[in-house]
């Protein structure tokens, strides 16, 4: 028998969420970043620990998430925690020798897109060393498309 798409588990969250959090993770653990626009809402808000105001639609989103996951190593899913008000994946890895733990905080609208994503790390010694290695990178891609 074929579960109804419109069908809640126990946490009242349908099956198209729950599909979408398992693609979620399957994307970032693969690097899988051509399917990640399908998850996302086009006006899709992103915050996250290195800029200082949300950024927003689909574009911006994946470019940021693809430069931080090219410095991230060891990167791994711990926990799941959904409720009425959203989600939250727990995750954790490294950037170069410092260790972090973070959460992705994820909200979908009535047609299972997300619509807001806010990413939260720790400790600052992580934030600090993604942000310089990313600002190096970005560095050296600008200064190769100018010549």
């Amino acid at each position: 028998m074929s579960e109804n798409p419109s069908s809640t588990d126990e946490t009242g969250h349908n099956a198209e969420i729950r599909t979408a959090l398992n693609e979620w993770q399957r994307i970032f653990l693969q690097h899988d970043w051509e399917k990640l626009p399908v998850l996302l809402a086009d006006g899709v808000t992103y915050s996250n620990p290195g800029d200082a105001m949300p950024l927003q639609g689909k574009d911006a989103l994946v470019g940021s998430l693809q430069l931080s996951f090219s410095i991230f190593e060891d990167f791994e899913y711990a926990r799941q925690f959904s409720g009425e008000d959203g989600h939250v994946l727990e995750f954790r890895g490294r950037v170069g020798d410092v260790a972090f733990t973070g959460i992705d905080i994820i909200n979908f609208d009535a047609a299972g897109k997300i619509i807001d994503l806010v990413v939260m790390i720790r400790p600052i010694a992580a934030i600090m060393k993604l942000g310089t290695e990313a600002a190096r990178r970005k560095a050296i891609t600008d200064h190769g498309t100018h010549d």
